[in-house]
């Protein structure tokens, strides 16, 4: 394989399918594998190509249309929910792929019933609101309302969900629980295919034996939620560069742009193809790198395409750089840069190669 960079991104297969079948030993029941965001960066192809016969996987969760349409032109077979609200212009495209919408609101219910000019139906999950205050209905009355007016020959009606917004604060169980219990109070007796709430936290940290789906996002690709360190989960994306150049700089000597770094001794510089460009955002400016066993920070601010970090004569051209990985996991990182794992992967760009292990075949595209 040629590689035109010398940084990418490895994505460990093989760890997210022994994150899906850990995450199904605590909930066993079928689940909604959630790879919107291009799969939380990790490729959604090869994601996608993994789980489409894992025998616990039984429908995908995207949020855009296009996500969706970008599936079925994968081969994908099962139902696939795109959890946000979509352009009715393009209700042709819904029904033409066969694409689950969410129905958050009894007016988007009448412009897709003003716009439709269907045979076949179109296939629904109804949005409770229990606390996000997103999108979806936040009592019962709309929901009931919802239910008795819907066209049957317009609307299939697959399922019935919500969202938690504390699952993963052990402080907020109150809020929680009270998410919970306003959902199934909405929902009641009526009986759907598909009721789900668990998301990778509630997966996580709570137990809950009412639904018969859950969502597993984050946790599948190895990240604790809350973004603590995990001893049951294993991080599928790890982030290297390579040592490019290294100069040696005299006590004085300023870097980067803006000169913000001033050395305070004579010290060796090694600079890196890895930039803001590529995801690494600027804010990462005095956090450190792993190369050959050491920690070394980085220095200066980083540029759209390189950046830089003071090294010591150890180091040399062509060493490999961990920047997120066995040694410098995805919950610390976020935790110094004071946000959440998730923004972290999402932002690593295309131009970052993915090398994925086990190697996969792309599926057939339609």
């Amino acid at each position: 394989m040629t590689h035109y960079r010398d940084t990418h991104a490895l994505i460990r297969l093989d760890y997210l399918q022994d994150n899906v079948n850990t995450l199904y030993q605590r909930v066993q029941k079928p689940m909604m594998a959630i790879i919107k965001a291009n799969a939380y960066g990790h490729g959604y192809q090869e994601v996608a190509n993994v789980l489409k016969d894992h025998e616990h996987i039984s429908m995908f969760g995207v949020a855009t249309l296009k996500e969706a349409i970008d599936l079925r032109k994968l081969g994908i077979e099962q139902d696939i929910l795109v959890l946000g609200a979509i352009p009715l212009k393009d209700l042709d495209f819904v029904i033409d792929y066969d694409i689950t919408l969410t129905l958050f609101s009894k007016e988007y219910m009448e412009e897709i019933v003003e716009l439709y000019h269907h045979e076949k139906p179109v296939k629904v999950h109804i949005k409770i609101d229990t606390g996000m205050n997103r999108i979806g209905l936040k009592t019962k009355t709309e929901f009931e309302d919802v239910l008795r007016n819907y066209p049957k020959d317009i609307f299939q009606i697959d399922g019935v969900f919500t969202h938690f917004a504390t699952a993963d604060d052990p402080l907020q169980n109150d809020a929680y629980e009270n998410q919970l219990n306003m959902f199934y109070d909405i929902v009641g007796d009526h009986q759907f295919r598909y009721i789900h709430c668990q998301n990778s936290a509630s997966m996580m940290y709570h137990h809950e034996e009412k639904s018969n789906l859950a969502r597993i996002g984050i946790a599948m690709y190895g990240v604790d939620p809350a973004g603590e360190e995990s001893v049951h989960l294993k991080q599928v994306m790890s982030l290297y560069s390579r040592v490019v150049m290294i100069k040696k700089i005299k006590k004085g000597e300023k870097i980067g742009y803006g000169l913000t770094y001033t050395a305070p001794e004579d010290e060796y510089i090694a600079t890196l193809p890895i930039g803001y460009a590529d995801g690494f955002i600027r804010a990462n400016q005095g956090r450190d790198v792993y190369i050959q066993g050491k920690y070394y920070p980085i220095v200066g601010r980083v540029c759209m395409d390189q950046m830089m970090v003071k090294v010591d004569e150890h180091i040399k051209v062509h060493d490999e750089v961990e920047i997120f990985g066995d040694h410098m996991t995805l919950s610390r990182m976020a935790k110094e840069l004071k946000t959440i794992p998730y923004e972290i992967v999402c932002l690593i760009s295309e131009r970052v190669e993915r090398i994925y292990q086990p190697t996969v075949m792309k599926i057939y595209r339609g």
